[in-house]
């Protein structure tokens, strides 16, 4: 599968990619059984990217259903564990879509998987807490209402810039939610609303906007990548700005072209190298 090919690459591109990571509450998430990410959302597929680069457990993630039209997209999402949410602006026609993928969410959960949902529902380089949408509840009372063992994992990613290289990052995970935690999911209305009550509560919680001012000393082996990749990771994201104009895929881009140019980077610079020995 794309995802276990893709996956320790783009790992290893990231310490190039990010100055520091600080994670917290790692030990929150599950070794096994069925698990929920609910995260807030601020950088578009970047935030699926990294999640699925720290954990070890494999994941599987909900993303916003028009970048699945296309059958060839549709076929590399889908091997990377991606499954399509539409949103109402996409048309009321698909909506009904979005039952396949909560019956395909609800299935892996039986076999014990771990599933990532963005529970603000949007993306909007935001630097506050949106207020969440339903979608997260709805699929916590089906599993639940299904007697299925799930635990409800909060997750907070904060940026400290979401158009430039060499970022701070925060991600939190927050301790869990269990069935016992909140009303009879069969109460629909005093459910959706309690769980998104407690989930607010608890993202507040772990949300961390403090980011310390790294000197290149303080950050030696980022400080290492980005001399000696220089040439390709200012191409990446020169292409990336002119591209992102005005969107929220700086990050999602730029990291898209540095698994292109950074394999064209090394093999350039073995020519280069070869040449250079050979003339001595």
């Amino acid at each position: 599968m794309l995802y276990y090919i893709l996956r320790p690459f783009v790992t290893f591109l990231l310490k190039f990619f990010i100055k520091r990571i600080k994670n917290t509450g790692l030990e929150n998430i599950p070794k096994s059984g069925a698990v929920m990410l609910a995260s807030t959302h601020a950088n578009s597929f970047f935030d699926a990217v990294l999640l699925c680069c720290t954990l070890d457990r494999r994941i599987w993630s909900l993303a916003r259903g028009d970048v699945f039209k296309k059958s060839l997209a549709k076929k590399a999402l889908s091997s990377l564990f991606m499954m399509p949410v539409h949103r109402l602006s996409e048309g009321k026609e698909h909506l009904g879509d979005n039952d396949e993928t909560f019956k395909k969410c609800i299935e892996l959960f039986k076999q014990g998987e771990m599933v990532l949902i963005f529970s603000e529902g949007l993306c909007t380089n935001q630097t506050k807490l949106l207020p969440l949408k339903k979608g997260t509840g709805r699929l916590a009372q089906k599993a639940w209402g299904d007697e299925i063992s799930l635990t409800v994992i909060p997750v907070a990613i904060t940026y400290n810039t979401f158009t430039t290289y060499g970022k701070v990052i925060n991600l939190s995970f927050g301790e869990a939610i269990q069935k016992a935690d909140l009303p009879n999911p069969a109460e629909d209305g005093v459910f959706l609303r309690r769980f998104n009550e407690v989930l607010t509560e608890k993202l507040n919680q772990i949300l961390s906007w403090n980011f310390p001012k790294l000197s290149p000393a303080q950050a030696p082996l980022f400080t290492l990548g980005y001399i000696t990749h220089f040439p390709a990771i200012w191409l990446a994201t020169f292409i990336s700005k002119k591209l992102t104009r005005g969107i929220v895929f700086f990050d999602s881009i730029t990291i898209g072209l540095m698994i292109v140019l950074m394999p064209l980077y090394w093999l350039i610079m073995f020519f280069v190298v070869r040449t250079f020995c050979s003339l001595l």
